[in-house]
């Protein structure tokens, strides 16, 4: 722990500067310092005062506010590379060709919640949407686990992911779909977290792998069904945003 900028302890004093106070697990937090006891605890008060207390083993530096603003182009650290993670996601399914899907796209959209060991390694578990041709009936509800990491210790950083689960599909008599089966989810994905505030966003291309099965009525007399076993096969464009 290390600090930049003189400050004194007595407590008054301590109060007149603005700190920005940065936690081991990456997350920080700005106020005006009331107390420290180098060894014990650091306690900071918000400007919209309410009052914080962090052990010494948490906090990893303290800095001056106007110090930091003194080197506008000095990029602040703030991903929270360990502990609880939340992630909202839509995604664009592009349309494959042929006489079945007709280029037709898809979208989908998905939340996850999860724990990072670290900033290369992290899993959750995750539940969506998928809708894989936008004027069909076929719609899948995926279930997932999903692992992550990111590249570089930068706001900006090369991120992986990859989804695995199960999806399971809807019928919809509206479309004739009169059955359905779902089936094994595979997800790779490659990409970008970028942000410089404590929330981030997610932007990365992938290729989604998934098996389903629907039987459909006939309109023509009402009895004769036709199964499809399908396995779509789709480039997939997914933003994000992480807590």
């Amino acid at each position: 722990m290390f600090l930049i900028g003189t400050v004194t302890i007595h407590a008054q004093e301590l109060s007149e500067e603005l700190m920005v106070v940065y936690l081991k697990d990456g997350s920080q937090l700005e106020g005006y310092i009331t107390k420290w006891d180098y060894e014990n605890s650091l306690f900071l008060k918000t400007k919209r005062g309410s009052i914080y207390e962090f052990p010494a083993t948490k906090v990893d530096r303290v800095v001056q506010k106007s110090l930091l603003e003194i080197n506008t182009n000095a990029e602040v650290y703030t991903f929270k590379e360990t502990g609880q993670y939340y992630q909202w996601r839509g995604q664009a399914l592009v349309g494959n060709d042929g006489l079945r899907a007709n280029d037709t796209p898809g979208y989908g959209f998905s939340f996850l919640a999860g724990y990072r060991l670290n900033r290369l390694v992290g899993a959750g578990i995750g539940v969506g949407y998928d809708k894989f041709i936008d004027d069909s009936g076929e719609e899948l509800i995926p279930i997932f686990a999903e692992f992550s990491g990111y590249a570089i210790p930068k706001s900006t950083s090369f991120s992986y992911s990859l989804g695995i689960g199960y999806s399971l599909a809807r019928d919809n008599a509206d479309y004739g779909i009169i059955d359905s089966k779902g089936g094994i989810l595979v997800y790779p994905a490659i990409g970008l977290r970028f942000g410089n505030s404590n929330l981030k966003y997610t932007l990365d291309l992938g290729y989604k792998f998934q098996k389903a099965t629907f039987t459909y009525l006939s309109p023509l007399d009402n009895s004769t069904r036709s199964e499809q076993r399908l396995t779509y096969k789709r480039l997939t464009l997914r933003f994000g945003i992480l807590i």
